[in-house]
């Protein structure tokens, strides 16, 4: 087996794999629960596509035309995302959820500490 792609994640490792298959190239993707495992760290290098060597030059080549046939995130102005026009605006109130929040939950720890300290 040998590695051809190093993804940026696993989904990514798994669109890979699954365009390997439809060319009819087995794939295997390897090092994507190690994403779990570092938890917040990241993991760029370690989820990889491996295909058989006698099928590694071909893997190459279908994974190089896909690479050239999708954009580049950041590239152009028709990159915005603009909301949409029925979108109500986000409700502002943050400060206000934290206080009932805290009202809510400082009768409780109250009384949790009471039935510890007696």
């Amino acid at each position: 087996m040998k590695s051809i792609y190093q993804a940026a994640h696993g989904v990514d490792a798994h669109m890979v794999r699954a365009l390997l298959e439809q060319a009819g190239i087995p794939a295997q993707v390897r090092g994507e629960y190690l994403q779990g495992a570092l938890g917040e760290l990241p993991v760029n290098g370690m989820v990889t596509v491996w295909v058989a060597e006698a099928d590694a030059a071909q893997a190459r080549e279908v994974v190089a035309r896909w690479e050239q046939s999708v954009p580049e995130q950041g590239s152009g102005e028709d990159d915005r995302i603009e909301p949409h026009p029925e979108t109500p605006p986000a409700r502002q109130g943050g400060r206000a959820t934290a206080i009932v929040a805290a009202l809510l939950l400082v009768p409780v720890l109250w009384w949790a500490l009471s039935r510890l300290a007696g």
